[in-house]
């Protein structure tokens, strides 16, 4: 492992752990076992880390959403990959948890964030639209509805974390499974019966496990 992803796993370890407002280079660069010259040569501030970071999950979330818009007429793989979604944005979970104050300070990320929830909503729109179209949805009780659907869904997306960390007290490995349940529970009423069917197996199904190293 190279300084500069020694730098980025401990700086994320911390994040999750203490928030942003709490973590300082000098305090990664000593879990990370380096100086605080040696880090400041590959992130000047924290600021740069957390950008590094965010470019991260931005490209592991790109990754998924790619392979659920391919994956439009196999609903229940496409619905896995979800949960596999929700698992990666409770690894960089901070982001979540700080989001409002991180936008705030760093302008390169409050706009490119804006830019991405412009893309998200387009996609979970065309996600709808097309599983509407392959007999797994309804179709749109008026014009505009499934964009609108696609607005609270993410709200659920971008919210849920925080929500955990306040009202969950489950074990740790049920916390994404339980979320991402209820998250796939608002489809429920606009589902087909042969959406339903679906749902039925994902409500019932084990927790998929996945590590990340």
């Amino acid at each position: 492992m190279d300084t500069k992803e020694k730098i980025l796993i401990t700086a994320l370890r911390q994040f999750n752990a203490l928030g942003t407002d709490a973590v300082t280079v000098r305090s990664i660069a000593q879990e990370a076992g380096i100086s605080h010259g040696n880090l400041c040569y590959h992130f000047p501030n924290t600021d740069a880390i957390i950008v590094a970071l965010y470019q991260r999950v931005v490209a592991e979330m790109d990754e998924q959403a790619n392979r659920a818009l391919h994956l439009l007429p196999e609903v229940g793989l496409m619905l896995g990959i979800g949960e596999i979604g929700f698992h990666i944005l409770y690894r960089y979970k901070f982001l979540m948890l700080d989001l409002v104050r991180i936008t705030r300070r760093i302008p390169l990320i409050q706009e490119a964030y804006r830019s991405l929830m412009q893309l998200r909503r387009q996609q979970f729109t065309q996600l709808f639209g097309a599983m509407a179209d392959q007999g797994w949805l309804l179709p749109e009780p008026f014009t505009g509805f499934y964009e609108h659907f696609a607005a609270h869904q993410l709200v659920f997306a971008h919210g849920w974390i925080a929500h955990a960390e306040i009202h969950f007290s489950g074990p740790p490995e049920a916390v994404v499974p339980y979320y991402y349940k209820s998250f796939v529970a608002g489809l429920l009423p606009l589902l087909t019966e042969q959406g339903r069917a679906v749902y039925a197996q994902i409500l019932h199904s084990e927790p998929i496990n996945h590590h990340f190293e």
